[in-house]
């Protein structure tokens, strides 16, 4: 009789252990981010203005108005993203050197068979990379 088997999908936790390059590359990440939220905004900026005044001069007031509504709404929220991104780099720039960083997760397959315990299965499986090399695999 052929063992019944059936394959999952669990959750891998990638962990960075924390190196000098490791600080630099994610520091240079947040703020090649950060750049780009900027240029976003500009962008946004310019062409938002010659919108509102085109609806304006359009004699759309009540358009325009909201328009501006929905324009300080995203302003908002660009700048809320901005600030979480600057306080990721000083967070970054305060790593202390061997820790864990969690970089985030994977999908992986697993097998689940007849009297394999669930929870040991699929949870809590890590992959530790150094450096992008792959250090340790715990929990499989």
């Amino acid at each position: 009789m052929t063992e019944k088997v059936i394959e999952l999908k669990r959750v891998v936790m990638v962990k960075a252990i924390v190196t000098e390059a490791f600080k630099q590359n994610l520091t240079k990440e947040l703020e090649r981010a950060v750049a780009n939220l900027d240029t976003q905004m500009t962008q946004m900026e310019g062409q938002s203005k010659n919108y509102l005044e085109d609806l304006k001069k359009k004699g759309l007031m009540q358009k325009a108005a909201a328009f501006k509504h929905q324009l300080d709404e995203e302003r908002a929220r660009q700048t809320a993203a901005r600030s979480d991104l600057l306080m990721k780099i000083e967070e970054a720039k305060r790593l202390q050197l061997g820790s864990e960083f969690v970089q985030g997760p994977l999908e992986g397959p697993v097998d689940l068979g007849i009297g394999d315990n669930l929870y040991k299965k699929v949870g809590g499986a890590e992959i530790i990379v150094k450096d992008g090399i792959v250090q340790e695999i715990r929990g499989v």
